[in-house]
């Protein structure tokens, strides 16, 4: 499935929930949901700045595509960053560099999310690129 696809496969399941609250438990429970977290990743490389809560982002590069493990000691921050993981893994650097949609906008978290966690998001964003463009030959 495209980085788009899976955007507004999200999008349409955030867009059911009419509460902001709903989207917000929403989040939460992909959190409790994720794959779970080898600890030796723990580690301050991985350590996503910007954010309020502890984020760790991790690549894993292979065959040309990036999987990401993550996690957050926040539920709500673990839940967006399970999305994200979930949304740009499996994808080549290119096709994520390529994607310009604004997930903060497009999934509305300004209703659910405070400023600071809107902020941290973006940089949960601005690391994935990051890391593609690393990853790129």
């Amino acid at each position: 499935m495209t980085i788009d696809k899976k955007i507004d496969e999200i999008k349409e399941v955030m867009n059911i929930f009419e509460d902001p609250l709903d989207r917000y438990r929403y989040l939460m429970e992909k959190g409790e949901q994720a794959d779970p977290f080898n600890e030796e990743y723990r580690l301050p490389e991985f350590k996503v700045s910007g954010c309020i809560s502890q984020v760790w982002l991790v690549p894993e590069f292979k065959n040309g595509i990036i999987k990401f493990h993550s996690d957050s000691d926040a539920q709500i921050t673990k839940g967006v960053v399970t999305l994200f993981s979930y949304i740009y893994g499996g994808h080549t650097p290119d096709e994520i560099t390529a994607n310009e949609r604004d997930l903060t906008e497009e999934l509305n978290f300004g209703n659910i999310l405070s400023v600071n966690r809107r902020n941290g998001a973006y940089s949960m964003l601005l690391k994935i690129k990051e890391y593609a463009k690393s990853c790129k030959t």
